[in-house]
This record gives structure tokens, C-alpha cells and sequence, in this order.
């Protein structure tokens, strides 16, 4: 029998739906299994920028905190002599010393006008001092701490006619504001002049501081993924850039040349000079990293433009003017150890400080005419130095 009026419209309808799914499938109104296939791997190399970013961020900040650190931190470095042209003396009461010969003043820490140094910031610091003066009187030199605190002093009783040298010095952790000075006692007397006899330097070694779900849609997703994609290259890229910037910037200051040498004269006793002045050659050294000492020469080049600090020992006995004179470039001089005669015996002297250097400067030591310095193998005057900081 055939099938009844209602049995047909049904199959029919039936037949019109499937056509009508078939249709809206190939228009694209279902999910095509390849567009779930790139979406996943849009998906992960979008999580492959973001991880990669997050390792380039952990550098960069540690890169960033490490600039940071070290562009803050002042270049501190100081060294002046007392100059003038003769002996400063006090007989009531104690007396400030001002060094106003300013040989050296990296940061702008020493104030001439009152002979006081101030620290910039917290921090460990490097001070040192050298007194001058003839042995007929008892000789002084005072460091204090913001007025009232003696941290180091240099003082020797009278021991008849000539001269004598004294120095002293030591690392000092210093607070932001902390004030030095050097005090001339009550009875006592220094020396100087313009050969800079009796010095004030220091200088800072280190300082001590998620929306609620939608309906899935291919198309929007690809594109919101895409675009995501697009501003994270461009991150990814800024901060590429930033991090060579701070990595190379970093690479120039570990390149800094290590630079430190020490020498003594050695041999096997008494050079003495009575007519015109002789350059001294340290010949036996004892260090010389970076070599810019040249044992041939005696002469030290400064192999980059910094603050350098330079000290040389001078021993002699004492029957004859004892002398050791830093020269810079052979014509101007930086630092001297003098010594009168003052009987019999021997006797030490020395002199430092830190110095701005061009590069390519030179530095010798010299014996003046007239004067005499000893040394043997156990290393008695020496000549030594090194960088302290670019420039």
C-alpha cells in the first residue's frame, strides 16, 4: 500500500534539513577541522613569544638593576698638597689645616676653601696623608672625623738638624655627610711647597643600597591571535634592543683594562747623583698587570684616560739629601719624597695620590742632582700604581 499524505510531508522535511546542514557546512557555517589545526598553532608560537619575552625581561631587569646601580655611583677621588713656601707652625692651640694645591678633585668632594672633604654617599673610602717637615720642632698632622673624632694622625718629636717625612693612612667606612679634615696641633709644624711635600688624597673604593566565555568564533579568534601575536613581536622586539643596549653597555665597563704594577729599584746599594738630575728605572717588578710599566724605561703609561693612584718609597741613609720626584710627561711634577741630611743612620719617606691621567701620560721618578737613594733585593724604595676608574 502506498505510504499515506503525512508519512511523504515527513520524509520530505526530513530530506529538506539534511540538504540544508550539508549546505551551511560547505559555506562554512560549521568548523573546518584544518582552521582548529592552525589555530592551535598560532596558539603556540604565540606562547613561545611570551616565554621568550619572560627570559629576555628576567635579563633585562637584572641588567637594568645592575646599570642602575653602577651609573649612580659617584666617581669620588681627591688629592691636594698644602703648597705655599714653607713651614705653617702653632703655638697656641690647634690650627685647620687647608690644602689648597688641588692636584685632583673627581667629584667635586674636597672643597679647597676649607680643606674639608664631605662623602657624597655611604660608603667604604680609601684616605691617605703625608707630612713634611724640618726635625728641629715636633711635627703633626691630625685626621679628624666631622670635627671631633681623631681617625688618623702622623707626629714625630724633634730629632735635630734635617728633615723628616710621615704619612698615614687606612680605609674608612664613611656615612653620607661624614666631614674630614686635617688639624695642625697645639706646639707643632708642617712643610710644604709648590713640589707638594705634604699631601691630602682619598677616594672611594666601594659604596655600601582575568571575561567571561563567548561563543566560539573562528574568525575573531584568529584575528584577536594574530594581533596578539603582532604587539608581542613588537615588545619582544623593543626589549631585544633594550637588553643589547644595557648588555653592551655593561661589556664596555667589565672591559675596562685592569691595570696595577709595583717595582723597586733592587740592586745592591747607593745611587747618587752630584751633577744634573738621573731618571730612576725600577728594574726588579714585583706586578704589572696590563703592562704599563716598562722596567727599560722606568716609565708608566697611562693606558686609558682615569683616576689613577700612584706612591712611591724612598730609603737613603741619612749622611746626604735624600730625593724621589714624580714627573709627569717629563716636565711637570706631581709628587715628591726630600729628605736634609740629619747625621747618621737611614730613613724611610713617601709620598701618593690619586691622579687624573690623559691616556698615553707618562710617569718616572727622578733623583735630583745633589741627592742620593738606596735600595737592595729586599725591596726598600719602590714605585708602584694602579687604575682606580676610567674617565
Amino acid at each position: 500500500m502506498p505510504p499515506s499524505l503525512p508519512s511523504c510531508l515527513q520524509l520530505a522535511t526530513m530530506s529538506l534539513r539534511f540538504m540544508v546542514l550539508l549546505v551551511l557546512a560547505h559555506c562554512g557555517w560549521a568548523q573546518p577541522i584544518d582552521s582548529r589545526t592552525e589555530l592551535n598553532g598560532v596558539r603556540e608560537a604565540l606562547e613561545n613569544l611570551k616565554a621568550d619575552r619572560r627570559a629576555m625581561m628576567e635579563r633585562l631587569n637584572a641588567a637594568e638593576r645592575e646599570l642602575k646601580r653602577v651609573r649612580e655611583t659617584p666617581k669620588v677621588a681627591f688629592a691636594a698638597s698644602l703648597g705655599g713656601n714653607g713651614a705653617q707652625k702653632t703655638l697656641f692651640g690647634n690650627k685647620d689645616l687647608i690644602y689648597r694645591d688641588v692636584l685632583t678633585n673627581v667629584g667635586g668632594a674636597y672643597n679647597a676653601a676649607t680643606g674639608e672633604f664631605t662623602a657624597p654617599i655611604r660608603g667604604v673610602y680609601y684616605i691617605r696623608f703625608t707630612a713634611n717637615a724640618p726635625t728641629d720642632f715636633t711635627m703633626s698632622a691630625v685626621l679628624y672625623k666631622n670635627n671631633d673624632q681623631v681617625q688618623l694622625i702622623a707626629h714625630e718629636q724633634p730629632s735635630g738638624k734635617g728633615s723628616d717625612t710621615a704619612s698615614n693612612g687606612a680605609a674608612l667606612l664613611l656615612e653620607k655627610g661624614d666631614k674630614l679634615k686635617m688639624v695642625l696641633w697645639h706646639n707643632t709644624h708642617i712643610w710644604d711647597n709648590s713640589n707638594h711635600h705634604s699631601t691630602f688624597s682619598g677616594f672611594l673604593l666601594f659604596p655600601l643600597v582575568d571575561e567571561p566565555p563567548m561563543a566560539f568564533d573562528v574568525e575573531s579568534e584568529m584575528r584577536s591571535l594574530q594581533a596578539s601575536v603582532t604587539q608581542v613581536q613588537a615588545e619582544n622586539a623593543d626589549i631585544k634592543d633594550r637588553l643589547e643596549t644595557a648588555e653592551k653597555e655593561l661589556k664596555a665597563i667589565r672591559d675596562v683594562p685592569k691595570v696595577a704594577f709595583a717595582a723597586s729599584l733592587g740592586g745592591n746599594g747607593l745611587q747618587k747623583t752630584t751633577t744634573g738630575m738621573r731618571k730612576l728605572l725600577y728594574k726588579e717588578v714585583l706586578t704589572n698587570i696590563g703592562e704599563a710599566y716598562d722596567q727599560e724605561t722606568g716609565e708608566f703609561t697611562a693606558p686609558v684616560r682615569g683616576v689613577y693612584y700612584i706612591r712611591f718609597t724612598t730609603n737613603a741613609p741619612t749622611d746626604f739629601t735624600m730625593s724621589a720626584v714624580l714627573y709627569k710627561n717629563n716636565n711637570e711634577i706631581q709628587l715628591i719624597t726630600h729628605e736634609q741630611p740629619s747625621g747618621e743612620g737611614s730613613d724611610t719617606a713617601s709620598n701618593g695620590a690619586a691622579l687624573l691621567l690623559e691616556k698615553g701620560d707618562k710617569l718616572s721618578l727622578y733623583l735630583w742632582q745633589n741627592t742620593q737613594i738606596w735600595d737592595n733585593s729586599n725591596h726598600h724604595s719602590t714605585f708602584s700604581g694602579f687604575l682606580l676608574f676610567p674617565m
